[in-house]
C-alpha cells in the first residue's frame, strides 16, 4: 500500500503500508522455501509477492509513478526479510495462526491500496473495484506463475480473491456514496479479514466444477411442453368458436 496525499485520496499511515509489504515478502519467501528454491529465488518471489499487485495496478493506471520505485530503502529491508526467512524458516513454520492473520490483513491493506489509488485517479466504480481486487491478489498470482503453478486464486480454495473483491466493492460503494474515506477504508479492511476468516471457519470454498446444462435443458424441455400444451388448447378453442356462433345464428 502507499501514502497518498492527492486530493480525494485516503492518507494511509506508512506503518500500515510497510506492514502489508513486509507480510507479502515473508509469505512469498516461505512459498519459495517450501519449493526448495535457492536464496535468489527466495528474494525474487518475496519481492514479487509484495509488490506484484501494486506494479500491475500502477502500470494500468499509468499515473503517479510506480510505487515499487518510490521507496528504495523499503526494498532493501524487504530483501533482508527474505534472506532472514531463508536462513531461519523454522521460526515461521510454527506461527500458523499469527501468520494467517497477518496475511489476511495484508490482503485487506493491498485491496484498500488498489481501490484507494484508483479512486484518487478519478477512475469509475467498476475500475476501482477491479484494481482493488487485482492489487490484493496480483502478487500471489505472479509468484505462482513464476514457479510454473496455476495461481492459487484460480483454484478451489477458501475465500481469497473473493475477500479482496468484497473489500474493494465495499470501499467503492462507500466512496462513491460520499462517505468519509477513513470509514470506507476501515470497512474495506474489516470486510476482507471477516470474509477470509468466515470462509475458513465454515469451510466455504469457491467451486471448481459447475455445469448447469442438465438443469437448463430440463427446464427448457419442461417449458417447451407447457408451451405446446397451451398452443394445443388455444387451437382447439379457435376451432370450436366459429361452430358455436353459427349455431346461435341459425336459431335466430
Amino acid at each position: 500500500m502507499e501514502q497518498l496525499f492527492a486530493d480525494g485520496a485516503l492518507t494511509v499511515p506508512f506503518g500500515a503500508d510497510f506492514f502489508s509489504v513486509a507480510v507479502g515478502v515473508i509469505t512469498g519467501a516461505m512459498f519459495a522455501c517450501d519449493r526448495k528454491l535457492d536464496i535468489v529465488g527466495t528474494i525474487v518471489l518475496g519481492l514479487m509477492t509484495a509488490y506484484g499487485g501494486g506494479i500491475i495496478r500502477d502500470l494500468l493506471l499509468q499515473d503517479d509513478g510506480v510505487y515499487f520505485m518510490q521507496y528504495p530503502n523499503v526494498i532493501l529491508i524487504c530483501i533482508g526479510l527474505a534472506v532472514f526467512v531463508f536462513y531461519f524458516r523454522g521460526l515461521f513454520r510454527h506461527s500458523g495462526q499469527v501468520l494467517f492473520f497477518a496475511d489476511a490483513l495484508s490482503v485487506a491493506l493491498f485491496a484498500l491500496a488498489g481501490a484507494n489509488k484508483a479512486f484518487a485517479c478519478g477512475e469509475g466504480f467498476v475500475m476501482v473495484v477491479i484494481l482493488g481486487a487485482l492489487t490484493s491478489v496480483g502478487g500471489g498470482a505472479l509468484r505462482d506463475i513464476s514457479v510454473g503453478e496455476t495461481p492459487g486464486v484460480f483454484q478451489r480454495s477458501n475465500f481469497y480473491a473473493v475477500a479482496g473483491f468484497g473489500g474493494a466493492l465495499v470501499f467503492a460503494a462507500m466512496a462513491f456514496a460520499n462517505a468519509p474515506l477513513v470509514l470506507a477504508g476501515c470497512a474495506c479492511v474489516f470486510t476482507v479479514v471477516f470474509l477470509r476468516y468466515l470462509s475458513v471457519f465454515y469451510d466455504w470454498k469457491t467451486a471448481d466444477e459447475a455445469d448447469l446444462t442438465p438443469k437448463v435443458s430440463h427446464g427448457a424441455r419442461k417449458a417447451k411442453g407447457v408451451a405446446a400444451e397451451l398452443f394445443r388448447r388455444a387451437t382447439l378453442h379457435r376451432k370450436k368458436a366459429p361452430t358455436t356462433r353459427t349455431s346461435r345464428f341459425r336459431r335466430r
